[in-house]
C-alpha cells in the first residue's frame, strides 16, 4: 500500500495520535505542568510561559504547545488559534485523550 495514501486511514491516524499523546505526556512531565488540571492546557495553547517552573523548559514548553494544536489539528477540528470558547474545547479534546494515556499522573480528577 502507498504509505502516502495509508496516513488517511483510521488505524494509521489512531497511531499518530497515540505517538502524539505520549510525547506531549513526556514534555508535560519535562515541564512539570500538570496538563489535565482544569484550565492548564488551555494556558499552555495560549502561550503561558510562567507554568514551566524548571530552568530551560523554554524549548520543550514550545514543543508541548505545538504538540497540543498539532493533536487538535490532527482531530480534523477547527483552527485552534481563534476565539477563548474554541480554546477550551482543543483543550477538552486533548485532556480527554491524554487522561486515557495517562490517567491521573498529570492532574485531573484522579490526580496523584
Amino acid at each position: 500500500m502507498n504509505t502516502n495514501a495509508s496516513r488517511f486511514l483510521p488505524t494509521d491516524r489512531e497511531a499518530r495520535l497515540k505517538e502524539l499523546d505520549l510525547e506531549i505526556v513526556r514534555l508535560a512531565i519535562i515541564c512539570k505542568i500538570r496538563l489535565l488540571d482544569p484550565g492548564i492546557a488551555e494556558r499552555v495553547l495560549a502561550n503561558d510561559t510562567s507554568l514551566c517552573d524548571i530552568q530551560h523548559c523554554n524549548n520543550a514548553f514550545r514543543t508541548l504547545r505545538g504538540l497540543l494544536l498539532m493533536h487538535y489539528n490532527e482531530l480534523n477540528a477547527i483552527n485552534a488559534e481563534a476565539d477563548p470558547q474554541t480554546m477550551r474545547v482543543v483543550a477538552q479534546n486533548v485532556r480527554d485523550a491524554l487522561k486515557g494515556v495517562i490517567g491521573g499522573q498529570l492532574g485531573g480528577h484522579g490526580a496523584m
